[in-house]
């Protein structure tokens, strides 16, 4: 309760944004299917548990900041995937194309040129290549160094909590936390993705930890253009300008903040709302079923544009 206590804080002090709560009902109505999907139980992979977990760690630790490059994208099985899950596609291709691919000598010793050839897609690169190349790095020289000790840590671990702060504490390009009027908010959002993919890639850890439930959503740029689009978020004339003319929000300004904290405290509302009515979901769940909804209808207005690793 302590992560709702805090969210709603930051609501009731905002003046950026504002939650209408009437407007949830409405837009919860408009979708048909609640039941959640990994993205990766319908493919085929022949990964050993240990590689499955490298390839999280590897795959969230890039997981951030697309708008700035939206002709990035890749076709995979004849569909075209943009942004994160372009990024997960190019190395799930990686890792078809090379059974040597996630071992963790050939990571360690991967250059910068042959990383290129697996992001350069439509003869494009991600955004901001070179600082994601760099976090790759970092998270492969912690594994490297950590050796069979890293699975042993892992496969103590007993709570989602345990393993959320383990991620941050070890791997610090996760730790992604602000503060709001001298409250500190611990966002979190890549490391709450990589929980999720390890409860669900790991049996070992899934058994042990049992649930996610205790964790948020992640807060990024997506859900609140679609919340906004569906009046659920609303924002101030001077905020409303800024997203319209694709001015860049500072990292942990109060608008941003407001922005991501206000996003997570609709997904806790949302979720109230559905257990109501017998649905019942974590805030991951809810967060991925909604976030698969965000290209059906025509959004109008852009995502806010914040240059961050965070998300």
């Amino acid at each position: 309760m302590e992560a709702l206590d805090t969210l709603k804080y930051i609501n009731e002090n905002s003046k950026h944004v504002f939650v209408d709560k009437e407007n949830i009902s409405r837009y919860l109505d408009t979708i048909n299917d609640w039941n959640y999907h990994y993205w990766l139980e319908n493919e085929t992979v022949t990964l050993t548990e240990k590689e499955l977990i490298i390839f999280a760690f590897l795959c969230e630790s890039m997981n951030f900041c697309f708008w700035d490059n939206r002709k990035w994208t890749i076709n995979y099985k004849h569909n075209n995937y943009g942004g994160s899950e372009a990024l997960f596609y190019a190395m799930l291709k990686a890792v078809n194309s090379n059974p040597q691919f996630l071992n963790i000598n050939h990571l360690l010793h991967m250059k910068k040129k042959e990383f290129k050839k697996i992001m350069k897609q439509n003869n494009q690169l991600p955004p901001m290549f070179d600082k994601r190349f760099k976090l790759l790095k970092k998270t492969i020289r912690t594994i490297y160094y950590k050796k069979e000790r890293f699975y042993t840590e892992l496969f103590s671990i007993k709570t989602d909590q345990e393993l959320l702060n383990y991620i941050v504490s070890n791997f610090k390009h996760f730790d992604d936390k602000s503060k709001f009027k001298g409250k500190i908010i611990h966002f979190n959002k890549r490391a709450i993705l990589l929980t999720n993919d390890l409860f669900h890639l790991s049996k070992t850890i899934k058994n042990n930890i049992q649930n996610i439930d205790s964790l948020t959503g992640g807060a990024d740029y997506a859900l609140p253009r679609l919340f906004e689009e569906h009046g659920i978020l609303k924002y101030t004339n001077e905020l409303s300008d800024i997203i319209l003319n694709e001015k860049l929000i500072r990292h942990n300004s109060q608008m941003e903040i407001e922005i991501r904290a206000n996003t997570l405290y609709v997904l806790e509302l949302m979720k109230q709302h559905l257990k109501e009515h017998h649905i019942n979901l974590n805030s991951i769940e809810l967060d991925n079923i909604i976030w698969n909804t965000r290209n059906q209808g025509k959004i109008r207005k852009p995502p806010h544009h914040t240059k961050t690793i965070y998300y």
